[in-house]
């Protein structure tokens, strides 16, 4: 029996963003009604601040949200152990089937600690240590799936032996318009790896940093006051994020040839979404709905 395709993982991305977004999100009650509060006294709502207001009519702190979240982390877990049980239970091919394994529990781990985040949503202070090991899981992932796309293609020698000359085509997709003229080199593939595996070291790192912050009081997350360290963070992440993102751009755009028996374009569409659209998804989310009125979320 044939193993099976690492793009099913993406089945069970639908059900991890749903938890991953849920404990960043605030929105009105489900039911659209106004408090029976308001109706009485709307002058004396109407004083309060947004920030009030929005804590008042958050929806994420009550039992129902976090009933739902349940179901649908609770569904990624049966859904995504069952991929594993497939892999490990037709053990084939262990050099390629060991990175998918490894890939593939980044959705259990992704969607339980979203989970956890938002049960604790009140506590900030302890859903830090959980983003902390999602975070240092997030890394490993990265590692894993550039080691797999190396391990289709038989390591860096075989990869360099196929591109080796070939001029670097034009593209504004993929940001390679400064390059036309250049053929691939050594060099051109070892930027590719060590732009993706920046991310591997910077993203432990920045999560062991925001828990010492955090101890400190300096860390809140949505603040960008200068004074605390939110922003830094912020800006450090999206800076190496950006960077991993292009290397990966370019790494399939030099292989894309190489790499069309294994039907690549999902599987990096379903990391880089997990990973990676996931954060810049968090910040559009989390920046509205700290700072504006929720006047805006009716």
């Amino acid at each position: 029996m044939s193993t099976m395709d690492p793009s099913e993982v993406s089945l069970t991305t639908v059900a991890t963003t749903f938890v991953a977004n849920a404990s960043e999100m605030s929105i009105f009650d489900g039911n659209g009604s106004k408090s029976s509060s308001s109706m009485q006294a709307p002058v004396e709502s109407s004083t309060k601040s947004p920030e009030q207001y929005a804590l008042k009519a958050i929806f994420l702190q009550t039992a129902s949200a976090q009933v739902i979240a349940g179901l649908f982390t609770w569904a990624a877990l049966i859904i995504t152990c069952h991929q594993i049980y497939q892999y490990l239970r037709f053990y084939t091919h262990p050099p390629e089937q060991r990175w998918i394994v490894r890939i593939l529990f980044i959705v259990p781990i992704y969607a339980f600690d979203s989970w956890l985040s938002l049960l604790f949503f009140r506590n900030e202070e302890y859903y830090v240590y959980f983003d902390t090991v999602r975070d240092c899981y997030e890394a490993f992932v990265i590692y894993n799936f550039l080691s797999l796309c190396y391990e289709y293609l038989g390591g860096e020698g075989n990869i360099m032996s196929e591109i080796r000359g070939k001029p670097i085509k034009s593209s504004y997709v993929y940001c390679t318009c400064c390059l036309s003229g250049r053929t691939y080199t050594i060099a051109h593939l070892r930027f590719c790896k060590q732009a993706t595996l920046q991310f591997c070291f910077v993203k432990p790192v920045m999560a062991f940093i925001t828990i010492i912050l955090q101890s400190f009081n300096h860390y809140h997350d949505g603040d960008w006051s200068p004074d605390g360290g939110y922003i830094y963070i912020t800006i450090i992440y999206n800076f190496s994020i950006s960077l991993a993102l292009y290397g990966l751009f370019l790494f399939y755009f030099a292989t894309k040839d190489m790499l069309a028996p294994f039907d690549p374009v999902i599987k990096f569409f379903t990391v880089k979404s997990v990973i990676f659209l996931s954060f810049w998804q968090g910040l559009s989310i989390l920046y509205p709905s700290l700072y504006c009125c929720p006047i805006c979320f009716s």
